[in-house]
């Protein structure tokens, strides 16, 4: 059982971290993961075996999710933006009490919110200002032979993207749009379902062209940035979690700032719309109850 709900978690987080705008570091606060999932990374050797048992179903489920869900996710986004965005605002907002309370729990004796607002308020804005950051008008979006530069630039937009994952209220993704590497990606994750149908293997050396120095900088990226994350709560806890309250604040800002939200209206966003967010605001409220439970 304990598998099958990590393996959950995992399909989630792989879910989130397809969509630009939305924050997989975020949803992995939601459900109870995060600081298990920076532990498993940094220590994986000293306990290898209960890393494994945690870090295996969660990657598994992720891989799942980016693979079977991709593509319901973009039917979704294509035609019905506005409810999509709303179930992983809900998802998001569910995360707020918790962080909040731990946040307050964590608060030196003497202390209150006003000697630590500042940390919300600052990575707030921060994550309201990357949100409205327009991504490129002409993103990398052809998927054929890999130059060694593409290579490069996978490894390198692994790490960022990877960081930026990690990182709750940042979106990974929209790092990838930045770098005009996310159609590229998307493309790649197309190509695996073509191999599987047809098994041809030239298809199968342009993905691995692709996705390994892409794993490999996500590898890095993971490790560096756990490392960083881990050495922060250990030194400076309290303000850590003020800062995440700001984030997750920010980025359940960013989810309805971000064009995407809209992308499937030309022109006035009829009432219905706003009906059906409101539905999935709340089954994702829900889901994050359910799902964040220990």
């Amino acid at each position: 059982m304990d598998f099958l709900f990590l393996f959950f978690k995992g399909i989630i987080v792989g879910i989130a971290n397809v969509i630009p705008g939305v924050s997989g570091g975020t949803i992995a606060v939601v459900l109870h993961i995060f600081d298990r999932l920076i532990e498993a990374i940094n220590h994986f050797t000293s306990n290898v075996k209960k890393h494994i048992m945690f870090l295996l179903p969660l990657l598994l489920g992720a891989g799942f999710g980016i693979l079977a869900f991709s593509v319901l996710i973009n039917y979704c986004l294509e035609n019905y933006s506005l409810p999509t965005c709303g179930f992983f605002a809900g998802l998001v907002a569910g995360s707020l009490p918790l962080i909040y309370n731990i946040a307050k729990s964590k608060r030196p004796a003497g202390k209150t919110n006003a000697n630590y607002i500042i940390y919300t308020i600052i990575s707030l804005a921060i994550v309201i200002l990357l949100a409205t950051i327009k991504a490129p008008e002409s993103a990398d979006s052809i998927v054929g032979d890999v130059s060694v530069g593409l290579m490069i630039k996978a490894l390198i937009g692994g790490a960022i993207a990877s960081a930026a994952m990690i990182i709750p209220g940042v979106s990974g993704s929209f790092m990838l749009v930045l770098l005009g590497l996310y159609n590229v990606v998307i493309g790649y994750v197309a190509l695996v379902k073509d191999f599987l149908v047809t098994w041809d293997f030239n298809i199968l050396a342009s993905i691995l062209k692709f996705c390994i120095p892409l794993g490999v900088g996500v590898i890095l990226g993971a490790i560096i940035i756990s490392r960083f994350i881990e050495f922060v709560m250990n030194k400076y806890h309290t303000q850590t979690y003020y800062i995440i309250l700001g984030l997750i604040l920010g980025s359940l800002v960013g989810i309805f700032l971000d064009p995407i939200a809209f992308g499937s209206y030309s022109g006035t966003i009829p009432f219905s719309a706003f009906i059906a967010t409101a539905v999935t605001f709340f089954a994702g409220l829900g889901v994050a109850s359910l799902l964040g439970k220990e």
